[in-house]
């Protein structure tokens, strides 16, 4: 890991394991949850310094953290609340359930620093007025998941997690639950449905989360890196986090994983906005000795394919001249990866963790399947090409939610610039 110390994310990161719940605190740790703890910020203080920070979120939509803790206090504020509830009056969830082939960061930022992530969960529980909160994890995640146990029993210990902490009016209790791996889960209604114990699909919107989630209460759901990123905003101001971006519209850093035709795979915490080529060649030591460079995919298994003319665009949210870097995941492609290959194993993936509720994704994952076995095969049958886009059109603009806009990426990327090598 490169420029751990000066990094946001992986700055208690050590080589073997993880500090110590003491070590974390003699390192800075928990400077931010104290001063919320001892009332020298309030609820309105903290979200006005996430808002600055830029803070988006990093699972891969983008959206604005302060503006979400915002909306969720906001609903919780208006909602009634009954004088014996039965249950929390508000939820916080922690999103750590990766589940994309080559995205691992949550996974590794949970193993390198639990106490940072469980600081950050912390104080989003406090702005929100939530007392009780989950971290929903990969159930494939075991080593991650005995990890977080050990630590959450140490914070509770250590009285930074339960009734009253630190002998404050906040009160606040932790579970982890366990989601069966699936993909779809990741997204932030289909993982309240599944903690409810309904089916993990997506609902519609609105209402959102913020408004009436978990059990009907407001509910903020972050992603682990996102909460990982707030202790330091707080201990170090937003101006401070802000710069760690290349400039205005990257704030902040992101944590990379950098997989493929590369001399060092790996994880890699690096500023928003820096190019593809600068992440190859100054973190992952270039393109592996002897392979010829093609392509990258950005975003993981649900991410865009680029041409290396597009290496020397700023990696971003979206915004003009960038390119879309989603979850981080980034995988670099070479001349003797075959790309027919590619698009099997990926639609192999999203046909079978499509979870059904909409026919154009229903039926458009299994179809998509179909073309890239035929594509593989070389048994193409007349309109194929044609069936494709119907298909690619169909899905991105009548799917019930975003799950079928990521599933043709990486087909309508490829299909535009190496449709040669397909038809």
């Amino acid at each position: 890991m490169k420029n751990k110390k000066e990094g946001v994310i992986t700055r208690f990161w050590v080589d073997q394991g993880y500090l110590s719940l003491l070590e974390y605190e003699e390192k800075g740790g928990l400077a931010a949850l104290k001063e919320i703890i001892n009332g020298k910020a309030s609820r309105e203080d903290v979200i006005s310094e996430i808002e600055n920070s830029g803070l988006s979120g990093r699972g891969g939509s983008g959206f604005a953290t302060g503006l979400k803790w915002r909306l969720g206090k906001e609903a919780f504020d208006k909602t009634d609340k009954p004088v014996f509830p039965t249950r929390s009056h508000a939820y916080f969830i922690c999103n750590a359930d990766e589940s994309e082939p080559g995205t691992y960061k949550d996974r590794i930022i949970i193993e390198k620093s639990p106490y940072l992530v469980l600081e950050g969960i912390i104080i989003g529980a406090w702005v929100l007025g939530a007392t009780e909160g989950f971290i929903y994890i990969n159930n494939n995640y075991k080593g991650t998941s005995h990890i977080l146990r050990k630590a959450i029993e140490t914070m509770r210990q250590a009285k930074w997690l339960g009734d009253n902490i630190q002998g404050s009016d906040f009160s606040f209790n932790l579970e982890i639950f366990e989601g069966a791996g699936s993909y779809i889960c990741g997204e932030e209604t289909a993982l309240i449905n599944t903690i409810e114990g309904k089916r993990g699909e997506p609902r519609s919107r609105p209402p959102y989360p913020t408004e009436k989630g978990l059990f009907g209460r407001p509910t903020v759901v972050n992603n682990v890196e996102t909460l990982a990123a707030v202790p330091f905003i707080l201990s170090e101001g937003a101006s401070c986090y802000r710069a760690k971006g290349k400039n205005e519209s990257s704030s902040g850093s992101k944590i990379f994983i950098v997989n493929g035709a590369v001399t060092r795979p790996g994880v890699y915490e690096a500023p928003i906005g820096i190019c593809l080529n600068e992440l190859i060649d100054n973190y992952a030591g270039g393109i592996e000795k002897g392979k010829e460079l093609k392509c990258a995919q950005v975003g993981g298994s649900a991410g865009t394919v680029y041409p290396p003319e597009d290496f020397d665009k700023p990696l971003g949210y979206s915004f003009d001249g960038q390119v879309p870097m989603g979850s981080g995941a980034i995988l670099v492609i070479d001349e003797n990866v075959d790309l027919k290959r590619l698009l099997l194993a990926w639609s192999f993936f999203f046909r079978r963790e499509s979870c059904g509720k909409c026919v154009p994704c229903r039926e458009g994952t299994y179809q998509l399947y179909l073309l890239a076995e035929r594509i593989t095969r070389g048994k193409l049958m007349i309109g194929d090409r044609e069936r494709l886009e119907d298909i690619i059109f169909t899905m991105r603009r009548a799917s019930s939610c975003p799950f079928g806009s990521f599933a043709v990426n990486a087909w309508e990327s490829v299909l535009k610039l190496y449709s040669k090598e397909l038809f």
